[in-house]
């Protein structure tokens, strides 16, 4: 068979449209990293970068830095008293690890649960634009209601932290990509609901 060389450079063949996605997903790490130097808006930063990534599992994208800006923007506030709120209650947490033999599997189970909770809520932000009582209440149930779903992302971003220890200047890279590869979950589980509520 003759190799076409024309069709190897049709920006429609799937390995450009593969490196596509991963330009931008290089790019998305950046204005991530970028926009949570300040730290208290890193929750901001991950709101958009879910805007993002969420309708790149939809083929949905758009351009990279004006759908993370309008994500920004518009859930500033919101996903900034979020983001401020889950730290607090981390640093509230994280000290317990010092309490009593007893307390410890309470501790373990206190500090899973907020982890699951956690990880839902700029994604469900993102998708659903609800409000910061609903964004937590449904972030606790779905986590918790999913469980199998639930472990599979944590087990993604587990997967991240370990890339990140053996390649750490990479990292903004590494938690876009698994934010990406999260997504798929994400949308699964949010398209379950809406259906539910359908009927």
């Amino acid at each position: 068979m003759r190799w076409n060389i024309n069709r190897f450079f049709n920006p429609e063949n799937r390995f450009w449209a593969f490196m596509e996605r991963v330009t931008d997903i290089c790019v998305l790490s950046f204005f991530w990293f970028l926009f949570s130097i300040p730290v208290v808006t890193a929750g901001a930063a991950t709101t958009a970068l879910f805007q993002y990534t969420l309708r790149l599992t939809a083929d949905e994208e758009g351009y990279v830095w004006k759908t993370f800006r309008e994500g920004f923007k518009k859930n500033f506030g919101q996903a900034t008293i979020l983001w401020i709120g889950a730290v607090l209650v981390g640093a509230f947490l994280a000290p317990l690890g010092a309490v009593r033999f007893f307390a410890f599997f309470l501790l373990i189970g206190a500090i899973f649960v907020y982890l699951l909770t956690m990880i839902y809520l700029f994604p469900l932000l993102a998708f659903f634009h609800v409000d910061t009582r609903k964004v937590i209440r449904d972030s606790f149930v779905m986590s918790v209601g999913n469980l199998h779903v639930s472990v599979t992302i944590l087990v993604i971003y587990g997967i991240t932290a370990v890339v990140t220890y053996f390649f750490p200047m990479l990292f903004m890279f590494w938690f876009a990509l698994g934010s990406y590869v999260a997504s798929f979950f994400y949308r699964f589980i949010f398209y379950k609901y809406i259906k539910d509520d359908e009927e």
